[in-house]
């Protein structure tokens, strides 16, 4: 279980640190996608109608899946809009 998560955009420009256990927006019952909106929001960056995911070790996390259940290595998320070619 991760206690705390660190939140970037591919640039490493903005950058979100959040502790589980002292944040009150977020918790362990919260989910991946819910983390994702708040990091977005937080940094003022407009979803322009894109879904946005979050990879950790070169791994799109399930936005589904609750912060609770994450391994604990997955603390450092690089948060970017999902694209398709074509």
């Amino acid at each position: 279980m991760v206690a705390a998560i660190s939140m970037s955009d591919l640039a490493r420009q903005k950058r979100l640190d959040i502790d589980l256990n002292g944040d009150n927006r977020l918790s362990s019952s919260h989910s991946v996608g819910q983390a994702v909106d708040l990091y977005l929001d937080r940094m003022q960056i407009p979803d322009r109608g894109l879904r946005w995911t979050a990879f950790s070790r070169g791994v799109m996390l399930d936005g589904k899946r609750r912060l609770g259940d994450l391994d604990f290595t997955d603390t450092d998320w690089t948060v970017m809009p999902e694209v398709s070619a074509g």
